[in-house]
């Protein structure tokens, strides 16, 4: 709309200039037809049109050298004319029609087209009954589809369109993190429900906002899909920026077991600072606890510890660029034969390779909108809250809060697997939930404790994550927490206050 209003403009523009021309040119010349401005704008418009009365001409040579432009210019004009009206009714009037007459169905609204945009539609577009729409013109990327729309219209005007029924969705997935959050911001004061890929975490979101993060969507959908297995003890990974720590961070979150099967990580490249970003669970981890995983740093080059990586169970080759992925691959591979369980990340999928974290992987609703995920995490609150002198509402929950149960939530396949002994599982399915809770009601009197310590490690890894210490007394503000000890330190009451995440478990299953 943008270009089209400038070539209009500019057309505009050029002609007023050539018509004031002619007109101080002609004005004052003896036996001259054109006197005046209108005199001007009429003999234009005869001579643009081709009709040529012949009651208006120029006398004078600069005159004649303009109507012989005008009359030059007749057909680019009244093509740019017919072209831009038909590309207006093309890009505004049409798609707004289709708009209106399918405002009944769900629409999903694109704050721009790009190729994660897109990757993410192609699979919302399987939803029955929707409009995919994307701000902006058309890039070609569709495919044609007749259920994708480009317009210009502004999230106002398209939730005026909708008549504010509520079902329409803001979708903001640009590269600038922070303008995806701004644009969540200003949707979010129209009542529009809006998700935004921003690596974000402030207490102050408006509860209309979901974030999600790419590098967070690839951690959650690796260890769903690649769990950790009983035998694997020594995970090595190489690349630890953008994705590779939000890989650790979700490993150190959702691979908590009991304290007999402990898992060591060696990092090497720390280029996102994740070591100086969560100290205080640095510190723990590299204290030397027996019962408790183990993380090692490393300032040396990968490939000066070959005795580390042959004895690894895992090597994840997870840095930001895809390149270097596969040279790491390849160097492990000619050099030093270490092929098995090498797991290389690549935005594309490269034969002969075991590779993760294509956009169609990870991408989908079920990491972006979490619809599952936050409907466990809200079942977990209200659990909790059954045993709280001070219960809280989802709502009113601040956002560490939520994302504290969200990671309780993610942490239910792990206990599933712990329980069922299947390692191979990868959903928390009602069936499996229903068995797994089964399996919990016949041993929680003799492995109760086991259950409850497991869970507590679990708490007191994601805190330690946010850097949150050992008080006598709370402070949020401080980050200070007085449960931030060993399970065996903890009032029986508080020990008994971890059973309420393996309750869940039966909870889905009563819902299903």
């Amino acid at each position: 709309m943008k270009r089209n209003l400038k070539l209009v403009g500019g057309a505009i523009g050029a002609y007023a200039v050539i018509v004031i021309l002619l007109t101080v040119v002609e004005s004052g010349a003896d036996g001259s037809s054109i006197k005046t401005i209108w005199d001007a704008i009429w003999y234009s418009l005869i001579t643009l049109t081709t009709v040529g009365y012949g009651d208006l001409s120029p006398v004078t040579g600069a005159g004649r050298v303009l109507g012989i432009i005008l009359a030059l210019c007749s057909l680019g004009v009244l093509s740019a004319v017919i072209s831009v009206s038909f590309r207006i009714i093309g890009e505004q009037f049409l798609p707004m029609a289709k708009l209106y007459r399918n405002r009944d169905k769900k629409w999903y609204v694109f704050g721009s087209a790009n190729r994660d945009s897109m990757t993410l539609a192609q699979e919302l577009g399987r939803e029955e009954n929707c409009i995919l729409i994307f701000r902006g013109e058309d890039t070609g990327e569709s495919g044609g589809s007749g259920r994708i729309l480009y317009t210009d219209a502004d999230i106002a005007a398209l939730k005026d369109l909708r008549e504010g029924d509520g079902r329409m969705t803001a979708i903001f997935m640009g590269d600038d993190p922070w303008e995806n959050y701004c644009g969540g911001l200003a949707a979010a004061e129209k009542n529009v429900e809006c998700y935004c890929m921003s690596d974000m975490m402030v207490d102050t979101v408006p509860g209309n906002i979901h974030l999600f993060g790419k590098a967070e969507c690839l951690g959650r959908w690796y260890w769903q899909y690649h769990p950790l297995l009983q035998k694997e003890r020594t995970v090595v990974l190489i690349g630890c920026g953008k994705y590779g720590s939000a890989l650790l961070e979700r490993a150190l979150l959702t691979n908590v077991y009991t304290p007999d099967r402990t898992v060591e990580y060696h990092i090497f490249e720390d280029e996102a600072g994740f070591a100086d970003m969560h100290g205080e669970l640095v510190r723990a981890l590299t204290s030397g606890d027996p019962q408790e995983d183990r993380l090692v740093f490393y300032k040396e080059k990968w490939h000066e510890k070959m005795d580390l990586l042959r004895k690894a169970d895992r090597i994840i080759i997870c840095r930001d660029d895809d390149s270097m992925n596969l040279d790491a691959a390849e160097k492990l591979s000619t050099w030093f034969g270490i092929r098995k369980n090498v797991h290389v990340r690549l935005s594309e999928e490269m034969p002969g390779v075991q590779s993760f974290g294509r956009g169609e992987q990870i991408l989908t609703r079920e990491y972006v909108m979490k619809d599952s995920l936050n409907r466990q995490a809200v079942m977990m609150n209200e659990i909790y809250n059954r045993g709280s002198a001070n219960p809280t509402k989802w709502e009113d929950l601040s956002y560490f809060l939520k994302q504290s149960n969200i990671a309780a939530a993610d942490h239910l396949l792990v206990k599933i697997r712990h329980l069922l002994g299947d390692e191979t599982i990868t959903a928390a399915t009602p069936e499996n939930c229903g068995k797994a809770y089964d399996v919990y009601c016949s041993t929680r009197d003799k492995r109760g404790e086991e259950y409850q310590e497991m869970e507590h490690r679990r708490w007191m890894r994601f805190y330690l994550m946010h850097n949150w210490c050992l008080s006598k007394k709370r402070d949020n503000e401080k980050r200070l927490h007085p449960l931030m000890l060993p399970y065996a330190e903890l009032e029986p009451a508080e020990q008994k206050k971890d059973a309420y995440a393996w309750e869940m478990l039966g909870m889905i299953f009563e819902k299903s």
